[in-house]
Protein backbone atom coordinates (compact mmCIF):
# COMPACT_ATOMS: atom_id res chain seq x y z
CA UNK A 1 0.00 0.00 0.00
CA UNK A 2 1.27 3.40 -0.74
CA UNK A 3 0.20 6.70 1.50
CA UNK A 4 0.68 10.21 0.35
CA UNK A 5 1.50 12.37 3.55
CA UNK A 6 1.58 16.04 3.82
CA UNK A 7 3.15 17.60 6.75
CA UNK A 8 2.87 21.43 6.75
CA UNK A 9 5.34 23.14 9.59
CA UNK A 10 5.41 26.61 10.09
CA UNK A 11 8.70 26.72 8.41
CA UNK A 12 8.55 24.53 5.43
CA UNK A 13 6.03 21.81 3.70
CA UNK A 14 6.64 18.32 2.83
CA UNK A 15 4.86 16.03 0.77
CA UNK A 16 6.40 12.30 1.31
CA UNK A 17 5.27 8.87 -0.23
CA UNK A 18 4.95 6.19 2.34
CA UNK A 19 5.31 2.14 1.10
CA UNK A 20 3.67 -0.52 3.42
CA UNK A 21 1.61 -1.54 6.60
CA UNK A 22 3.76 -1.85 9.64
CA UNK A 23 7.00 -1.00 8.46
CA UNK A 24 6.51 2.00 6.52
CA UNK A 25 9.04 3.30 4.37
CA UNK A 26 9.03 7.16 3.38
CA UNK A 27 10.65 8.93 0.56
CA UNK A 28 10.49 12.46 0.21
CA UNK A 29 8.69 13.62 -2.70
CA UNK A 30 8.45 17.41 -2.49
CA UNK A 31 9.90 20.39 -0.30
CA UNK A 32 8.75 23.79 -0.18
CA UNK A 33 10.39 26.54 2.58
CA UNK A 34 7.64 29.44 3.18
CA UNK A 35 7.04 31.70 6.23
CA UNK A 36 4.62 34.21 7.08
CA UNK A 37 5.19 37.97 5.45
CA UNK A 38 3.98 41.35 6.49
CA UNK A 39 1.14 42.63 4.44
CA UNK A 40 0.70 46.48 3.77
CA UNK A 41 -1.23 47.05 6.86
CA UNK A 42 2.15 45.30 9.07
CA UNK A 43 0.10 42.07 9.81
CA UNK A 44 1.82 38.52 9.59
CA UNK A 45 0.22 36.13 7.15
CA UNK A 46 0.53 32.92 5.17
CA UNK A 47 0.22 32.95 1.41
CA UNK A 48 -1.61 29.71 1.62
CA UNK A 49 -3.43 29.67 -1.57
CA UNK A 50 0.58 30.15 -3.39
CA UNK A 51 1.38 26.96 -0.77
CA UNK A 52 -1.56 25.24 -1.45
CA UNK A 53 -1.08 25.50 -5.33
CA UNK A 54 2.51 24.34 -5.32
CA UNK A 55 1.27 20.82 -3.32
CA UNK A 56 -1.64 20.24 -5.37
CA UNK A 57 0.90 19.97 -8.08
CA UNK A 58 2.63 17.56 -6.46
CA UNK A 59 -0.16 16.00 -5.15
CA UNK A 60 -1.31 15.21 -8.69
CA UNK A 61 2.16 14.30 -9.92
CA UNK A 62 1.83 11.90 -7.17
CA UNK A 63 -1.39 10.25 -7.99
CA UNK A 64 -0.10 9.79 -12.01
CA UNK A 65 3.15 7.88 -10.90
CA UNK A 66 2.16 6.06 -8.11
CA UNK A 67 -0.92 3.86 -6.27
CA UNK A 68 -1.97 5.90 -3.78
CA UNK A 69 -4.47 4.44 -1.00
CA UNK A 70 -5.42 7.73 0.34
CA UNK A 71 -4.17 11.12 1.73
CA UNK A 72 -3.25 12.71 4.80
CA UNK A 73 -2.80 16.35 5.81
CA UNK A 74 -1.55 17.64 8.87
CA UNK A 75 -0.08 21.08 9.95
CA UNK A 76 0.48 23.52 13.07
CA UNK A 77 -2.43 24.26 14.81
CA UNK A 78 -4.37 27.59 15.81
CA UNK A 79 -4.09 29.48 12.27
CA UNK A 80 -6.86 29.37 10.23
CA UNK A 81 -8.92 30.18 6.69
CA UNK A 82 -12.04 32.26 6.86
CA UNK A 83 -13.50 30.42 3.69
CA UNK A 84 -16.96 32.61 2.05
CA UNK A 85 -19.95 31.76 0.53
CA UNK A 86 -18.34 31.17 -3.30
CA UNK A 87 -15.78 28.88 -1.68
CA UNK A 88 -12.72 31.01 -1.52
CA UNK A 89 -10.57 32.81 0.98
CA UNK A 90 -11.78 36.74 1.96
CA UNK A 91 -8.39 37.13 2.20
CA UNK A 92 -4.81 35.59 3.96
CA UNK A 93 -5.21 33.53 7.02
CA UNK A 94 -3.41 35.57 10.02
CA UNK A 95 0.01 34.17 11.38
CA UNK A 96 -0.15 33.23 15.18
CA UNK A 97 2.74 35.11 15.87
CA UNK A 98 1.13 38.32 14.77
CA UNK A 99 1.23 40.89 17.27
CA UNK A 100 -3.25 41.22 17.11
CA UNK A 101 -3.29 38.13 19.67
CA UNK A 102 -1.45 39.90 22.20
CA UNK A 103 -3.84 42.79 21.35
CA UNK A 104 -6.68 40.89 21.99
CA UNK A 105 -5.56 38.82 24.98
CA UNK A 106 -5.92 41.83 27.05
CA UNK A 107 -9.59 42.63 25.74
CA UNK A 108 -10.88 38.64 25.94
CA UNK A 109 -9.91 38.75 29.88
CA UNK A 110 -12.27 41.46 30.50
CA UNK A 111 -15.25 39.10 30.03
CA UNK A 112 -13.84 36.00 31.61
CA UNK A 113 -10.51 35.15 33.75
CA UNK A 114 -7.59 33.51 32.71
CA UNK A 115 -8.74 30.72 35.56
CA UNK A 116 -12.37 30.44 33.87
CA UNK A 117 -11.21 29.78 30.57
CA UNK A 118 -9.19 27.24 31.57
CA UNK A 119 -11.81 25.87 33.44
CA UNK A 120 -14.01 25.85 30.47
CA UNK A 121 -11.81 24.25 27.74
CA UNK A 122 -8.71 23.00 29.47
CA UNK A 123 -6.42 25.24 27.16
CA UNK A 124 -3.53 27.48 28.95
CA UNK A 125 -4.30 31.44 27.86
CA UNK A 126 -1.92 31.88 25.15
CA UNK A 127 -1.77 35.37 23.38
CA UNK A 128 -0.89 33.12 19.94
CA UNK A 129 -4.23 30.88 20.56
CA UNK A 130 -7.37 30.82 17.88
CA UNK A 131 -9.85 32.06 20.60
CA UNK A 132 -7.77 35.62 20.74
CA UNK A 133 -7.37 35.53 16.97
CA UNK A 134 -11.14 34.76 16.52
CA UNK A 135 -12.03 37.80 19.10
CA UNK A 136 -10.06 39.98 17.16
CA UNK A 137 -12.43 38.91 14.17
CA UNK A 138 -15.15 40.07 16.10
CA UNK A 139 -13.98 43.11 17.17
CA UNK A 140 -12.41 44.12 13.77
CA UNK A 141 -15.63 43.41 12.13
CA UNK A 142 -13.39 41.05 9.44
CA UNK A 143 -16.25 39.34 7.94
CA UNK A 144 -19.15 41.07 9.37
CA UNK A 145 -22.43 40.89 7.24
CA UNK A 146 -20.76 38.00 5.22
CA UNK A 147 -22.09 34.23 5.47
CA UNK A 148 -18.16 32.08 6.28
CA UNK A 149 -16.60 29.18 7.65
CA UNK A 150 -13.65 28.81 9.09
CA UNK A 151 -11.20 25.79 8.49
CA UNK A 152 -7.58 25.08 10.52
CA UNK A 153 -4.92 25.35 7.69
CA UNK A 154 -4.53 21.22 7.39
CA UNK A 155 -8.66 21.03 7.34
CA UNK A 156 -8.26 23.82 4.86
CA UNK A 157 -6.51 21.93 2.05
CA UNK A 158 -8.43 19.20 2.49
CA UNK A 159 -11.55 21.74 1.69
CA UNK A 160 -9.36 22.48 -1.15
CA UNK A 161 -8.96 19.00 -2.08
CA UNK A 162 -12.80 17.57 -1.32
CA UNK A 163 -14.70 20.38 -1.38
CA UNK A 164 -16.21 19.36 2.25
CA UNK A 165 -15.65 21.76 5.20
CA UNK A 166 -14.71 19.91 8.10
CA UNK A 167 -12.35 20.45 11.38
CA UNK A 168 -10.31 17.52 12.69
CA UNK A 169 -10.74 16.95 16.58
CA UNK A 170 -7.11 17.58 17.29
CA UNK A 171 -6.55 20.65 15.30
CA UNK A 172 -9.90 22.00 16.84
CA UNK A 173 -8.83 21.63 20.48
CA UNK A 174 -5.37 24.13 19.78
CA UNK A 175 -8.41 26.51 19.17
CA UNK A 176 -9.61 26.60 22.55
CA UNK A 177 -13.39 26.33 21.56
CA UNK A 178 -14.05 22.67 21.91
CA UNK A 179 -15.47 21.18 25.17
CA UNK A 180 -13.58 19.26 27.58
CA UNK A 181 -15.43 16.01 26.62
CA UNK A 182 -13.36 16.61 22.96
CA UNK A 183 -17.09 15.92 21.09
CA UNK A 184 -18.34 19.23 20.21
CA UNK A 185 -17.33 22.56 20.02
CA UNK A 186 -18.33 24.47 23.11
CA UNK A 187 -21.32 26.97 22.73
CA UNK A 188 -21.25 27.85 26.42
CA UNK A 189 -17.87 29.69 26.00
CA UNK A 190 -18.84 31.14 22.66
CA UNK A 191 -22.06 32.29 23.91
CA UNK A 192 -20.43 33.96 26.88
CA UNK A 193 -17.87 35.74 24.72
CA UNK A 194 -20.37 36.66 22.19
CA UNK A 195 -18.33 34.42 19.23
CA UNK A 196 -20.55 33.23 16.15
CA UNK A 197 -20.77 29.82 16.33
CA UNK A 198 -21.98 29.47 12.94
CA UNK A 199 -18.78 30.19 11.89
CA UNK A 200 -17.86 26.77 12.41
CA UNK A 201 -17.74 23.51 10.43
CA UNK A 202 -18.77 19.91 11.78
CA UNK A 203 -16.10 18.16 13.26
CA UNK A 204 -14.08 15.20 11.80
CA UNK A 205 -12.32 12.62 13.49
CA UNK A 206 -9.21 11.04 12.52
CA UNK A 207 -9.71 8.14 10.47
CA UNK A 208 -12.76 9.42 9.02
CA UNK A 209 -13.11 10.96 5.59
CA UNK A 210 -13.32 14.35 4.34
CA UNK A 211 -13.87 12.94 0.85
CA UNK A 212 -12.20 12.14 -2.31
CA UNK A 213 -9.68 14.64 -4.78
CA UNK A 214 -9.86 12.24 -8.40
CA UNK A 215 -10.96 9.31 -6.42
CA UNK A 216 -8.54 9.15 -4.02
CA UNK A 217 -9.98 9.22 0.07
CA UNK A 218 -8.53 12.33 1.85
CA UNK A 219 -8.41 10.98 5.46
CA UNK A 220 -8.16 13.03 8.07
CA UNK A 221 -5.31 11.82 10.65
CA UNK A 222 -4.42 14.08 13.50
CA UNK A 223 -4.01 16.95 11.48
CA UNK A 224 -1.86 18.90 14.38
CA UNK A 225 0.75 17.97 13.77
CA UNK A 226 1.70 17.34 17.18
CA UNK A 227 -0.78 14.78 17.61
CA UNK A 228 0.54 12.93 14.29
CA UNK A 229 3.92 13.29 15.78
CA UNK A 230 3.35 11.53 19.49
CA UNK A 231 0.80 8.75 17.11
CA UNK A 232 4.23 8.14 16.04
CA UNK A 233 5.80 7.01 19.15
CA UNK A 234 5.86 3.97 20.90
CA UNK A 235 6.61 3.17 24.76
CA UNK A 236 4.62 6.11 26.23
CA UNK A 237 3.39 5.38 29.85
CA UNK A 238 2.87 7.06 33.26
CA UNK A 239 6.67 7.30 33.82
CA UNK A 240 7.73 8.01 30.22
CA UNK A 241 7.39 12.00 28.52
CA UNK A 242 7.36 12.75 24.81
CA UNK A 243 8.87 15.74 23.72
CA UNK A 244 7.91 16.41 19.75
CA UNK A 245 10.47 19.08 18.40
CA UNK A 246 10.34 22.04 15.72
CA UNK A 247 8.98 25.44 15.76
CA UNK A 248 7.61 24.31 19.04
CA UNK A 249 9.38 22.06 21.41
CA UNK A 250 5.72 19.70 23.10
CA UNK A 251 6.82 18.76 25.95
CA UNK A 252 4.33 16.26 28.11
CA UNK A 253 2.34 12.81 28.47
CA UNK A 254 -0.46 10.99 27.24
CA UNK A 255 -3.81 11.07 29.58
CA UNK A 256 -7.49 9.92 28.77
CA UNK A 257 -8.77 12.82 30.22
CA UNK A 258 -8.04 16.76 30.90
CA UNK A 259 -6.52 17.96 33.89
CA UNK A 260 -8.24 21.13 34.90
CA UNK A 261 -7.04 21.52 38.42
CA UNK A 262 -5.89 24.80 39.36
CA UNK A 263 -2.42 23.28 39.82
CA UNK A 264 -2.20 22.41 35.76
CA UNK A 265 -3.11 26.37 35.38
CA UNK A 266 -0.26 27.35 37.88
CA UNK A 267 2.39 25.12 35.68
CA UNK A 268 1.55 26.87 32.36
CA UNK A 269 -0.18 23.20 31.03
CA UNK A 270 -2.42 22.49 28.03
CA UNK A 271 -4.69 19.92 27.29
CA UNK A 272 -5.02 19.33 23.68
CA UNK A 273 -6.78 16.24 21.80
CA UNK A 274 -4.68 13.37 19.94
CA UNK A 275 -5.81 10.62 17.71
CA UNK A 276 -8.81 8.32 19.43
CA UNK A 277 -9.69 11.10 21.78
CA UNK A 278 -6.83 11.02 23.98
CA UNK A 279 -5.33 13.96 25.75
CA UNK A 280 -2.06 15.57 25.96
CA UNK A 281 -1.17 16.96 28.82
CA UNK A 282 1.94 18.98 27.50
CA UNK A 283 3.54 22.20 27.83
CA UNK A 284 4.17 24.80 24.66
CA UNK A 285 7.51 25.77 24.66
CA UNK A 286 9.04 28.14 22.45
CA UNK A 287 11.66 25.94 20.10
CA UNK A 288 13.57 25.67 17.01
CA UNK A 289 11.82 28.87 15.69
CA UNK A 290 14.28 30.70 18.01
CA UNK A 291 17.55 28.99 15.84
CA UNK A 292 15.57 29.45 12.89
CA UNK A 293 15.39 32.91 12.69
CA UNK A 294 19.30 33.03 14.25
CA UNK A 295 20.07 30.95 10.96
CA UNK A 296 18.05 33.30 8.37
CA UNK A 297 19.30 36.56 10.05
CA UNK A 298 22.97 35.54 10.14
CA UNK A 299 23.27 33.75 6.79
CA UNK A 300 24.55 30.11 8.40
CA UNK A 301 23.64 27.09 7.85
CA UNK A 302 23.20 24.11 10.54
CA UNK A 303 26.45 22.63 9.12
CA UNK A 304 28.44 25.43 10.49
CA UNK A 305 26.42 25.23 13.79
CA UNK A 306 27.62 21.84 14.33
CA UNK A 307 31.30 22.73 13.53
CA UNK A 308 31.52 25.36 15.63
CA UNK A 309 28.90 24.73 18.54
CA UNK A 310 31.43 22.73 20.65
CA UNK A 311 33.48 25.80 20.52
CA UNK A 312 31.43 27.89 21.11
CA UNK A 313 30.55 29.29 24.96
CA UNK A 314 27.30 29.87 27.03
CA UNK A 315 26.40 33.51 27.22
CA UNK A 316 23.31 33.27 30.26
CA UNK A 317 20.17 31.88 30.24
CA UNK A 318 17.76 33.38 28.07
CA UNK A 319 13.58 33.96 28.48
CA UNK A 320 12.83 31.63 25.60
CA UNK A 321 9.57 32.36 25.77
CA UNK A 322 9.47 35.62 25.11
CA UNK A 323 11.58 35.61 22.04
CA UNK A 324 9.03 35.55 19.20
CA UNK A 325 10.64 38.33 16.56
CA UNK A 326 10.48 37.47 13.32
CA UNK A 327 12.68 40.03 12.11
CA UNK A 328 15.20 40.67 14.67
CA UNK A 329 15.73 37.24 16.64
CA UNK A 330 19.47 38.57 17.02
CA UNK A 331 19.10 41.37 18.49
CA UNK A 332 16.36 40.55 20.95
CA UNK A 333 18.55 38.12 21.88
CA UNK A 334 21.31 40.61 22.61
CA UNK A 335 19.27 42.75 24.58
CA UNK A 336 17.95 39.92 26.92
CA UNK A 337 21.58 38.71 27.80
CA UNK A 338 22.21 42.92 28.08
CA UNK A 339 25.20 42.31 25.62
CA UNK A 340 26.16 44.76 22.28
CA UNK A 341 27.76 42.21 20.45
CA UNK A 342 29.45 38.75 20.38
CA UNK A 343 30.36 35.61 18.13
CA UNK A 344 27.26 34.13 16.55
CA UNK A 345 27.63 31.02 17.52
CA UNK A 346 27.77 32.12 21.28
CA UNK A 347 24.37 33.02 20.49
CA UNK A 348 22.89 29.63 18.79
CA UNK A 349 24.82 27.44 21.56
CA UNK A 350 22.83 29.93 24.39
CA UNK A 351 19.84 29.39 22.75
CA UNK A 352 20.36 25.59 22.49
CA UNK A 353 21.49 25.96 26.47
CA UNK A 354 18.00 28.00 27.31
CA UNK A 355 15.88 25.80 25.55
CA UNK A 356 17.19 23.06 27.23
CA UNK A 357 16.92 24.58 30.60
CA UNK A 358 13.25 25.22 29.93
CA UNK A 359 12.23 21.74 29.11
CA UNK A 360 13.91 20.75 32.30
CA UNK A 361 11.50 23.40 33.99
CA UNK A 362 8.16 21.96 32.32
CA UNK A 363 9.90 17.91 33.54
CA UNK A 364 9.76 19.48 37.03
CA UNK A 365 6.32 21.21 36.56
CA UNK A 366 4.67 18.77 34.71
CA UNK A 367 6.22 16.04 38.07
CA UNK A 368 4.21 18.99 39.81
CA UNK A 369 1.06 18.32 37.77
CA UNK A 370 0.86 14.71 37.56
CA UNK A 371 2.57 13.31 41.00
CA UNK A 372 4.37 10.66 39.28
CA UNK A 373 8.09 10.99 38.61
CA UNK A 374 9.64 11.25 34.70
CA UNK A 375 12.39 8.22 34.15
CA UNK A 376 12.64 8.15 30.67
CA UNK A 377 11.67 10.87 27.60
CA UNK A 378 10.64 9.62 24.15
CA UNK A 379 12.25 12.85 21.64
CA UNK A 380 10.93 13.08 17.68
CA UNK A 381 11.41 16.00 15.39
CA UNK A 382 14.18 18.46 14.14
CA UNK A 383 16.13 18.73 17.96
CA UNK A 384 17.16 14.52 17.65
CA UNK A 385 19.36 16.30 14.60
CA UNK A 386 20.90 19.01 17.16
CA UNK A 387 23.58 16.84 19.19
CA UNK A 388 24.16 19.97 21.59
CA UNK A 389 20.76 20.29 22.72
CA UNK A 390 20.07 16.71 22.76
CA UNK A 391 23.48 16.16 25.15
CA UNK A 392 22.66 19.50 27.64
CA UNK A 393 18.69 17.90 28.33
CA UNK A 394 20.65 14.90 29.35
CA UNK A 395 22.96 16.17 31.27
CA UNK A 396 20.84 19.08 32.93
CA UNK A 397 17.59 17.01 33.50
CA UNK A 398 19.37 13.60 34.28
CA UNK A 399 16.93 11.82 32.27
CA UNK A 400 17.03 9.11 30.01
CA UNK A 401 16.53 11.07 26.29
CA UNK A 402 15.32 8.47 23.49
CA UNK A 403 15.57 9.98 19.99
CA UNK A 404 13.61 8.48 17.53
CA UNK A 405 12.54 9.57 13.29
CA UNK A 406 13.38 13.52 12.54
CA UNK A 407 9.86 13.33 10.64
CA UNK A 408 7.59 11.93 13.31
CA UNK A 409 4.76 13.75 12.68
CA UNK A 410 4.67 12.91 8.76
CA UNK A 411 5.34 9.24 9.88
CA UNK A 412 2.06 9.43 11.89
CA UNK A 413 0.41 10.88 9.61
CA UNK A 414 1.25 8.28 6.96
CA UNK A 415 1.06 5.37 9.95
CA UNK A 416 -2.88 6.68 10.95
CA UNK A 417 -3.68 6.52 7.02
CA UNK A 418 -2.38 3.12 7.03
CA UNK A 419 -4.77 1.92 10.01
CA UNK A 420 -7.54 3.12 8.01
Amino acid sequence: MQYLAIDLGSSSARIMLADGNKNLALTELARFPHSASLDSNGHYRWDIDKLFASIKEEICEAIKKYQISSIGICSWGVDYGVIGEDGKLIDMPYCYRDSRGELMFKELHKQISQEELFALSGIYPNSINTIYQLYADKMQDRYAGKIVKIAMIADLLAFYLTGNIRIERSNASTTGILNLQGTDWNYQLLNNLGLDSEILPKLIFDGEQYGEFYGVPVVAVGTHDTASAIYALEGLDNKTAFLASGSWLLFGKVLDSPVCEKIAFENRYTNERINGGKVSLLDNINGLFIIQRLVSENNLNYKQIDENIDGAKVLGELDVDKLMSQDDMTGDMKKQLGIADCNIYDLVKTAYYSLAKRVVLAVERLEQVTGEKIEKIVMTGGATKAKYFVGMLKNLSKIDIICTKSEGATFGNALRQSRV
